[in-house]
């Protein structure tokens, strides 16, 4: 039998300092591989640790749902829905277009799984006595991870797709509606996720889906931005920042308004985030 791919893609971990889950920078492949014995071995290796195994564990087919995060750039959860567990990866190969085809290779190899007598298999897999003591650690982080309230994985990753949108404009005079783009709100408002992540922003009377996506595309929300941005442009930037709760002192080190302006709000939440 033995079908097997390999993955190049790295891992979110999960602080315990923080209690939250953060992307790793480490670059990683993860294996999976159906055996002669039908057993599926899901195993995550950390290439800048000399092939460290870092994460080990048995999956089973018609329990394991691997699919790409709406509204992320090459972002992957991988669902084990009998337990409720999720653990997230990003995608490291220099193609993208080779995303999907990773998936899929990972997708007939699950399937390829014979599953009669599945629960008597399950019951005899001594996953335990074959993890030594590390991967075993690891394994209890991730499982502490997908304990976590829902929220603060909301939270990171709309926080890392508004950077992104950030770091993919790089040119003079930047506005705010190149950052906070059609395309960008879109996703946004897609995604009942980044809605509860966001929702305790809103005023009162305005904390449903239906006014959330409303407003984030109304000609009404572009003027404002359009308001904001030229007051970030202009010589009241500083004072703008300080009225609106964010740190003005970034303005020591960048000059332009708007990039100041995005970075205050990231760091705010960064801080916020640190609090919980």
């Amino acid at each position: 039998m033995n079908q097997e791919v390999n993955i190049p893609c790295g891992r979110y971990e999960f602080n315990q300092e923080t209690r939250k889950v953060v992307m790793q920078k480490d670059k990683g492949l993860l294996n999976l591989i159906l055996n002669d014995e039908n057993e599926l071995w899901l195993k995550w290796y950390n290439l800048d640790q000399n092939r460290r195994l870092d994460f080990e564990r048995v999956i089973f087919k018609g329990t394991t749902i691997f699919e790409k995060v709406k509204g992320q750039h090459r972002v992957y959860l991988l669902k084990i829905t009998d337990e409720d567990s999720k653990y997230f990866f990003w995608m490291q190969n220099e193609d993208v277009n080779q995303d999907q085809m990773y998936i899929d290779q990972f997708k007939v190899i699950v399937d390829s799984q014979i599953i009669d007598n599945l629960i008597e298999f399950e019951a005899q897999i001594p996953l335990n006595q074959q993890q030594p003591e590390f991967v075993a650690n690891q394994n209890r982080q991730f499982e502490n991870q997908q304990r976590q309230p829902l929220i603060n994985i909301n939270q990171l990753q709309l926080l890392e797709l508004f950077q992104q949108q950030l770091y993919r404009h790089t040119k003079q005079d930047l506005s705010l509606s190149d950052i906070l783009s059609s395309e960008f709100l879109f996703s946004v408002i897609q995604d009942q996720d980044y809605f509860e992540a966001l929702k305790e922003y809103l005023p009162i009377d305005q904390q449903n889906i239906q006014y959330f996506k409303d407003n984030l595309i109304s000609p009404q929300f572009q003027q404002a931005l359009d308001q904001l941005c030229l007051a970030l442009k202009g010589r009241e930037r500083s004072s703008v920042l300080q009225q609106l709760e964010l740190d003005n002192s970034i303005l020591e080190k960048e000059y332009d308004g708007v990039i100041a302006f995005i970075q205050a709000i990231i760091k705010l939440i960064k801080e916020e985030n640190k609090n919980i």
